[in-house]
């Protein structure tokens, strides 16, 4: 799985808003960590930002890809990072990993960041001949 995250770059990642009964979806580009924890940047007025306020509960699909058909379902709680070295480590995660969340982005004034820790993952594998499925769930 690990391995899989590093060679994505984008997410679909879903909150839940505290005053409409629907989940709001958003593309989003991130950087991972050796744990399985997950990294991205936003704006500070985005209806994310201001969802993950009130619930950090996150869940992202990675994997989009009809060349690989591989996907990744993960759930996790988001943290904002506030602590300046914290902030460094995450944007120098987004540059080793060439993301498309660029030095324009994450310098910008109304950037804010976030740290997903996972709560469950699921892998599903079409490629082969038989479907295959991974869960983790004990982190």
């Amino acid at each position: 799985m690990l391995e899989f995250l590093r060679c994505q770059k984008l997410a679909v990642i879903a909150t839940a808003s505290p005053v409409r009964p629907a989940p709001e979806s958003a593309l989003i580009a991130y950087a991972e960590d050796d744990e399985l924890c997950l990294y991205f940047q936003t704006g500070v007025h985005t209806r994310k930002a201001a969802n993950l306020k009130r619930n950090p509960a996150v869940s992202l699909v990675i994997g989009l890809s009809l060349e690989t058909l591989i996907t990744l379902q993960y759930e996790g709680r988001a943290e904002q990072i506030v602590d300046p070295a914290g902030l460094e480590a995450c944007k120098q995660r987004f540059i080793a990993k060439d993301s498309p969340t660029t030095e324009e982005y994450f310098n910008h004034p109304t950037a804010i960041f976030f740290k997903v820790v996972p709560t469950w993952i699921g892998c599903s594998d079409y490629s082969g001949k038989t479907p295959e499925v991974i869960e983790l769930k004990d982190f």
